[in-house]
């Protein structure tokens, strides 16, 4: 008998990472695009002035506190039982925002995002994070970079080095998961569209 969940996380903990398709409604993806939209406008974002938040890159921080759109997402039923497959049940909430990567800007350098905890690598998952595709996600407009297996590696990458890479790419709709190890970066953008992106941090 097929247990999709089961099959995402051995994904996870073998290749660092798992792409779950059709996850959530497109029409829910148009409905959070559209209202993103409207929060970088009332918020007057703008971009940061660094390489790794992207100087071409548009972030909303804290979305929990913007009401029940966003509210709905850190329990969403296609995603969270992989999470906690990955982690542990009852595991906790880092952060909800958006990450809007716009035409022109370049490739974020390759990093993990559980560099900061001090244990030696590799250890168990303690960081799981996922990236929620509002728009499609192609190699030229920034789909997410990635170095499969890397989450297995003793070392976390050198900052600002250059790594073989495929793209997770996926179509709007659709959920990359992975493992806080996992050596990963935003894409470069070459095309005249943005890509919008929902990123749950656990």
């Amino acid at each position: 008998m097929s247990d999709p969940t089961g099959d995402l996380v051995a994904a996870v903990q073998r290749d660092g990472y798992a792409i779950i398709e059709n996850a959530f409604p497109v029409e829910l993806a148009d409905e959070l695009r559209e209202d993103l939209d409207r929060l970088e406008r009332e918020l007057g974002v703008v971009p940061s002035d660094n390489d790794f938040e992207g100087t071409k890159t548009l972030r909303v921080y804290n979305l929990l506190a913007q009401g029940e759109l966003y509210q709905q997402i850190p329990t969403w039923s296609s995603v969270l039982p992989v999470v906690e497959g990955v982690l542990d049940p009852g595991c906790l909430i880092s952060s909800l925002s958006s990450i809007v990567i716009c035409p022109g800007e370049t490739a974020q350098p390759i990093h993990s995002d559980d560099i900061l905890i001090p244990l030696p690598k590799p250890h168990p998952p303690l960081v799981c994070n996922s990236m929620w595709a509002l728009t499609d996600f192609t190699e030229a407009n920034g789909a997410t970079r990635l170095v499969p297996g890397s989450h297995l590696a003793d070392r976390s990458p050198d900052y600002g080095r250059a790594y073989d890479t495929i793209p997770a790419e996926m179509p709007r709709g659709s959920v990359l998961v992975w493992h806080g190890s996992l050596w990963h970066g935003g894409g470069a953008n070459t095309t005249g569209e943005r890509r919008v992106g929902l990123a749950m941090n656990y």
